[in-house]
């Protein structure tokens, strides 16, 4: 397998309540890169709505905000 097709599996580290600094700064970086509208989420500038959204623009925000939750719950041990 080449490089380019390894690109995609980068995932951010998991935290298993060790060195959280570190696991802050990969996962921050891990975020911005999935894009602008991922990390506005992250930082605070999404409003869940109440009804799931009927509008294209509303949908792509919704589903969005879905990735970044999978991705933060994914990267968090069970332990």
């Amino acid at each position: 397998m080449n490089n380019h097709k390894r690109m995609g599996s980068i995932r951010p580290p998991i935290f298993d309540g060790s060195n959280f600094v570190y696991w802050k700064i990969r996962t921050t970086t891990y975020l911005q890169s999935l894009g602008i509208d991922v990390w506005e989420i992250v930082d605070g500038r999404y409003k869940f709505p109440i009804a799931i959204p009927t509008d294209t623009a509303g949908k792509r925000k919704y589903e969005t905000n879905a990735k970044v939750v999978n991705t933060l719950l994914g990267s968090l041990s069970q332990s």
